[in-house]
């Protein structure tokens, strides 16, 4: 069984909370909870509706997209530390690609509820989560760009 001291050690290890004092974190630290998940199941599928994020703590999970001729390419493998969802907290449209998990997982969850509950309750916290989910979809968008130029 999970404890909220359990999750608080969980995310002062995440690089993406570094900036987030005590304080900051045990109050967030409520809003959270850290799940197991077994190798081989999907987080979530292209076209889902996102209502949740996660982070990895232990694992790794791949990105997969589907391709015009119907098949699948995993287009990222991502390990712990990386947050994965982040835009399903910003807007409200499908999922863009499937998650799966490549090995046996434990991850921190937060959904798109209890965040909206701490964005009410103390907004100097969901600005601080606001603030790194972007940087983390501009970091990526980035990459992307980068990739893209690299092909043409």
């Amino acid at each position: 069984m999970q404890t909220k001291d359990d999750i608080v050690s969980v995310i002062k290890l995440l690089p993406f909370f570094s900036e987030f004092g005590d304080g900051d974190i045990g109050e967030l630290a409520s809003f959270m909870s850290l799940r197991q998940v077994p190798a081989g199941t999907e987080l979530f599928q292209t076209g889902d509706i996102g209502d949740y994020l996660f982070f990895l703590i232990e694992g790794d999970v791949e990105v997969v997209v589907e391709k015009d001729d119907g098949g699948r390419e995993v287009i990222a493998k991502l390990g712990p530390g990386s947050s994965v969802g982040e835009m399903a907290m910003i807007d409200d449209y499908e999922r863009s690609a499937t998650v799966r998990a490549a090995t046996d997982l434990e991850i921190l969850l937060l959904t798109k509820s209890r965040f909206d509950s701490i964005v009410e309750e103390h907004p100097h916290i969901g600005v601080k989560v606001l603030r790194g989910l972007a940087k983390n979809i501009s970091l990526r968008l980035r990459t992307s760009q980068g990739r893209l130029r690299n092909i043409i």
